[in-house]
Order: structure tokens, then C-alpha cells, then sequence
């Protein structure tokens, strides 16, 4: 199958994933309340280092619209996905090793980056992503520290979502084994 059309196939797993699955998970008690993980992120961590910065921003655009538009949000997670969209390039030179690993076609994996920078590149930007996105849906900064906690809860849930789905559908590249 194309390239593209793998691509296109797992945005749209990965939206239908977020309204029909993650949205709806409730946990017992007080875990309901503060998290509240975002998985479908996860499409704009792993698209490729050589993305042209328009690219990644109208994918971001358009990832965070599809997420607004069937979950009946009114453009925070556009607004949180563009905001990443927008960081990601420098994040992703945080942790490449060397010039020869940002080729145009390289994706920021656990394979390509290792278990422990795939970790802090995925919780930098599910963080990030996390903390704007509550605090548009709030929109102040009374009780800060709960959204914080909330950004902190979720972020790691959702991490920890991403390393389980990469490691269970990533093949691996031949030159990251």
C-alpha cells in the first residue's frame, strides 16, 4: 500500500481512537477527573523530521479540526495541536544524534531515537500539548496547580499509551536495529 495512504489510514485510526475510545474512558474515583489522555497526538510525534514547517503545521491544523469538529470542542485541540505543530522541529533537534539522522525520511521512533529521548521527546510535547489544551478549556488560572497536575497526569498516561502502539506496530528499520 502507498505511503500516503498508510498515513492517511492512521490519522484516521488515530482521531476515530481518540472520540470513540479515549474520550469515553472513565477511571474510578479520583483518576477520572485528572486524566484524561490525548493519544491521537501521537500521529504529529511521528511524522517525518524532514517535514516542511507548513506541512506540519497544516497537518497539526487539520488533525486538531477532524478531533474539534466529532467531539463537539470548539477549537482547543486545534488550537494545542498547531502549538506543538509549531514546536515540534525544535524539539525533534534536541534529540538527533548527528545531521546524517534528520534525512527526509526518518521518523522520531523508540527505534530511531531510543527508549529514554523517545520518552522525553513524546512527554515534552504531550505536556505542552496537555497544558494548552486544559487551559483553553478552563480559560484562567484559578486553581493553576490542578490543571498542571491534570497537564502532568495526562501526559504521562498518554506517553505511556504511545511507547505501548510503538512498540506493538512499529516494524523496525533495518538501520536502527
Amino acid at each position: 500500500m502507498n505511503k500516503w495512504w498508510r498515513s492517511i489510514l492512521f490519522a484516521l485510526a488515530m482521531v476515530a481512537g481518540q472520540v470513540f475510545l479515549f474520550n469515553n474512558v472513565q477511571l474510578r474515583g479520583i483518576l477520572d477527573s485528572f486524566v484524561a489522555p490525548c493519544v491521537y497526538i501521537f500521529y504529529i510525534l511521528l511524522l517525518p523530521m524532514g517535514i516542511s514547517k507548513i506541512n506540519l503545521l497544516l497537518v497539526s491544523f487539520a488533525l486538531g479540526l477532524a478531533v474539534d469538529f466529532l467531539s463537539g470542542t470548539l477549537g482547543q485541540n486545534t488550537a494545542a495541536c498547531v502549538l506543538i505543530g509549531f514546536i515540534r522541529p525544535s524539539v525533534v533537534k534536541l534529540f538527533i544524534a548527528s545531521k546524517e539522522d534528520s534525512g527526509k525520511g526518518l521518523r522520531p521512533t523508540i527505534y530511531a531515537l531510543g527508549m529514554y529521548r523517545f520518552l522525553l521527546y513524546a512527554l515534552i510535547l504531550t505536556f505542552t500539548f496537555h497544558v494548552a489544551l486544559f487551559f483553553l478549556e478552563i480559560f484562567t488560572l484559578h486553581q493553576a496547580y490542578f490543571t498542571l497536575l491534570r497537564a502532568l497526569l495526562s501526559s504521562v498516561a498518554a506517553a505511556v499509551i504511545m511507547i505501548i502502539l510503538e512498540i506493538f506496530f512499529e516494524k523496525r528499520d533495518k538501520r536502527h536495529r
